[in-house]
């Protein structure tokens, strides 16, 4: 019990820490007294369930990430050049997976290359929105990028910077292909959910891949065997 409430102090702190939060900020955050919080970190109090969700739904955890333990091996990823996933949609559009993943991972990491005029949402619609943050970095091109109604023009070099629960959408400009980096901070479920796709789509190519791969190597038999029996018919006929 004692480690228990160790373990869910310490994280607590720490994550108030990491996010750069006063006791304050995250009683207010939480709605859970200062003086509370500050006692479940201290040890001086055996903080009820009810305030323990409220805690780290203030900090934007799941409350049973407070007594999880840490996987070894889990809490490092190193993905190699050669490994990536590189996903062409509609052939006007690449999407490339730039960050391996750590266990409760919440920051995501994507290379997107884009048509001229192509990208994500479309005009009329009411955008696209999720909790987080966004961070855009145009490598080449331009992009127009569109935040809460407000349109904005981000060339190579340039970067923005949002909050995506406003609505938002953004294409490559109409006058030629654009590249950009995107990093985004997103829920769990949403995330795993952009990855599960991601994945569905790479496995869609890879057995596109293998049944051209067999329909060659069936086209190469046939036309091998029938050069046999026009081979074969030949040398009967001389005879």
């Amino acid at each position: 019990m004692d480690d228990d409430l160790k373990r869910i102090a310490n994280r607590i702190r720490g994550w108030r820490d990491e996010a750069g939060l006063t006791l304050q900020k995250l009683g207010e955050r939480s709605g859970v007294s200062a003086s509370t919080i500050h006692k479940i970190e201290n040890l001086q109090t055996v903080p009820t369930i009810a305030v323990l969700i409220k805690v780290a739904n203030g900090l934007n955890r799941r409350p049973s990430e407070l007594l999880e333990e840490v996987e070894a091996g889990n809490e490092v990823s190193i993905l190699r050049r050669k490994d990536r996933t590189r996903l062409s949609v509609n052939a006007h559009a690449e999407i490339e997976h730039l960050v391996g993943m750590i266990s409760h991972n919440r920051l995501d990491v994507w290379r997107i290359r884009l048509g001229a005029g192509r990208g994500t949402g479309m005009p009329g619609d009411d955008g696209w929105r999720f909790r987080g943050e966004l961070v855009i970095l145009v490598e080449e091109g331009c992009l127009e990028i569109e935040v809460g109604g407000e349109s904005h023009r981000i060339e190579a070099g340039d970067s923005i910077h949002f909050d995506p629960r406003v609505p938002h959408r953004w294409s490559a400009s109409a006058d030629g292909p654009a590249s950009l980096i995107a990093l985004a901070m997103m829920p769990e479920e949403l995330q795993a959910d952009v990855n599960a796709r991601a994945a569905a789509l790479a496995r869609l190519r890879a057995d596109e891949v293998q049944e051209a791969a067999v329909s060659a190597e069936v086209s190469a038999d046939v036309s091998s065997e029938s050069e046999a029996v026009k081979v074969a018919s030949e040398a009967i006929e001389a005879t």
